[in-house]
């Protein structure tokens, strides 16, 4: 990174790396750690950081002022060979910047461009702990993956339902939960909202998922945070039904399952066809929550935790006494103030 001037002098050889490495979204959980540390600590690591924040935005938006486009396909592979892996994903990217196109997305050119927060970020002193968490979530971009469940081909399946969720059920796994091409399962009475596959969820069953960016880095807890879950239901029971949605901290998986949650509300799902639905999750001031969710309820409970800083995962639970259906989840995910 190019060193600028500076009333406090040059950057120690550390700060210099850190902000550099910070800039180009590939900091270590331990790196970022001793970032913030030094942020809230030292005013001359903010005042650098700040510069630093504002000269990189600048450079970027006068070298090429051009749009970015991102496209990144998959490609699963399933190998029955004893010894081998069951399945993996193959990815490749492709990125289009300012015209050009390269495969792959190396590390300075996934800075966005944002000069007038990166000037408001200085201004307002926020160059802080805070304002690491405020920037990165500028410039991610979090998206569910598998998100129309059509990741998985189940032509050749005679049952068209599945357990394996592709991309979901990161932590846990559950056998209410299945993939269904549901128009071949229920011999043409039903149809998916788009595609062939939809989610069948049976009651009290799930779906999860890890939320990340497009660099594969996790959503963090912070106070004022806000994800909105939308998709598609359907229910064929005239009885009340309910989604409940929540971001959770996995501390543990199984054999011993320990979960604590971080937000948590649910939405009523009307009956019939296919329904619009929508679940906002809204992180709260106070974080310090004990366990949600324990799989060995005979031991000891386990501690309360402060949440700041931890890795959300998104969970859809059915809450219905019946089955439901899910199809084109999406969300969209807020930084605080926003």
């Amino acid at each position: 990174m190019t060193r600028m001037p500076s009333d406090d002098g040059p950057p120690d050889a550390e700060l210099e790396r850190l902000v550099s490495r910070f800039l180009d979204q590939s900091l270590t959980e331990e790196e970022r750690d001793r970032l913030e540390h030094r942020l809230r600590t030292e005013p001359e690591a903010e005042r650098y950081c700040a510069r630093a924040i504002r000269f990189d935005a600048t450079l970027q938006e006068a070298i090429d002022p051009g749009k970015l486009e991102w496209e990144e396909t998959r490609r699963v592979v399933f190998d029955p060979r004893p010894g081998a892996p069951m399945w993996s994903v193959q990815r490749q990217q492709t990125v289009r910047y300012g015209g050009a196109e390269r495969a792959g997305l190396p590390g300075p050119e996934r800075r966005a461009r944002w000069k007038w927060i990166v000037a408001a970020l200085a201004a307002a002193g926020l160059a802080t702990a805070g304002a690491v968490f405020y920037y990165q979530s500028r410039t991610s971009v979090y998206a569910l993956r598998n998100a129309g469940f059509e990741s998985m081909d189940l032509t050749q399946s005679p049952t068209a339902i599945s357990r394996s969720v592709l991309y979901w059920q990161d932590f846990f796994a559950t056998p209410g939960t299945e993939v269904c091409e549901i128009g071949r399962h229920s011999k043409g009475r039903l149809y998916a909202k788009s595609g062939r596959n939809v989610i069948r969820m049976q009651d009290n069953a799930f779906l999860n998922q890890i939320i990340l960016d497009q660099h594969g880095k996790a959503l963090k807890a912070v106070p004022g945070l806000r994800v909105i879950v939308t998709g598609w239901s359907q229910v064929s029971d005239p009885a009340a039904h309910t989604l409940r949605g929540s971001l959770r901290f996995v501390a543990s998986g199984y054999p011993v399952m320990i979960q604590y949650e971080a937000a948590v509300a649910t939405t009523p799902l009307p009956q019939g066809g296919w329904s619009p639905f929508r679940i906002e999750l809204t992180v709260p001031e106070n974080l310090l929550r004990g366990p949600s969710d324990l799989s060995d309820r005979r031991s000891p409970a386990p501690p309360s935790i402060d949440l700041n800083g931890k890795d959300l995962t998104l969970s859809l639970d059915n809450r219905s006494g019946t089955p439901i259906y899910l199809d084109d989840l999406a969300i969209e995910v807020h930084p605080p103030g926003r």
